[in-house]
């Protein structure tokens, strides 16, 4: 079951009334949809890939359709906490059960908030939304219940996907500017480099001299085979960053935290592991570690 903290949203609807879903990621919104279909009317607050999400900030708007929901859906883990202030100044008077992904995957203060790049905790929040889903609208559990199942079916070539990656992949060592791909790559057990720096960008500040001299040693020597960049987050370290990869002949890899208008997430994910994999296999060879 979904971890709830405003349980009295759990009542259950008026037959045929769609649940009103509001989720505070577009990834989120999107896996709602697949498991909820015709039963849940979702709206999702993050929409924008070139919007930062650590920058953003919520609109009259959002807080009207907060105070709508039936549901709503947040990541958690300090990564959307403009929501934990829209809904204490909501106007919601039946408040909504709130799915908060950080909570009940078991997250730690300075553990990894991007808990779409871990499939098992993706299971995890499609299976408690179903649950979710179908306390609120009882008589529409079992078509909630096949939808879910179809979802975790649609995510079995994904995880066939990351199991040969790991094969194949398991050791190479890669950096990143931050540490937004990390439960993935830890997934397919690529071996990370230059973690100071990335917790120093993390936890908001610039990372000193000898995180930034040692970032840049490994990509000029060639101690990594790959550099991972946020697309979202650009700017002159990380274009300087860019710059030492490519003139070593590192392959980069851009992801991104917000998923494309139009797209499934498990379309999603599967391209981003279809350039992860075409980025290593024309990896120049590496240098001494």
């Amino acid at each position: 079951m979904a971890v709830m903290l405003v349980v009295s949203g759990a009542r259950p609807a008026h037959a045929g009334s769609p649940i009103a879903v509001v989720a505070a990621e577009a990834v989120w919104g999107d896996i709602a949809r697949q498991v909820g279909g015709a039963d849940v009317a979702v709206s999702s607050i993050l929409t924008n890939p070139a919007t930062d999400p650590h920058a953003f900030e919520a609109s009259p708007m959002d807080g009207r359709r907060l105070g709508a929901a039936r549901i709503v859906i947040a990541n958690g883990g300090g990564y959307d906490g403009w929501l934990d202030r829209l809904m204490e100044g909501g106007g919601n008077a039946d408040r909504p059960v709130v799915l908060n992904v950080a909570a009940l995957v078991g997250w730690r203060d300075g553990d990894n908030a991007h808990f779409w790049y871990d499939l098992a905790m993706v299971r995890a929040v499609a299976t408690a939304f179903a649950a979710d889903c179908g306390a609120i609208l009882p008589d529409r559990r079992a078509a909630v219940q096949e939808r879910l199942q179809q979802f975790l079916d649609a995510l079995g070539p994904l995880q066939q996907r990351i199991d040969q990656l790991r094969a194949r992949y398991h050791g190479v060592p890669v950096a990143a500017s931050e540490p937004i791909f990390g439960l993935m790559t830890r997934q397919i057990g690529l071996a990370m480099h230059d973690g100071d720096f990335q917790r120093a960008v993390m936890n908001g500040t610039d990372p000193g001299p000898s995180e930034v001299a040692g970032f840049e040693r490994d990509l000029t020597e060639r101690r990594v085979r790959m550099l991972i960049l946020n697309e979202q987050t650009t700017g002159p370290a990380t274009d300087r960053l860019e710059q030492l990869a490519q003139g070593a002949g590192i392959p980069v890899l851009h992801v991104g935290e917000s998923l494309p208008p139009g797209m499934r997430y498990q379309d999603w994910i599967a391209g981003m592991l279809d350039r992860l994999d075409q980025a290593l296999a024309h990896a120049p060879p590496g240098g001494p570690t």
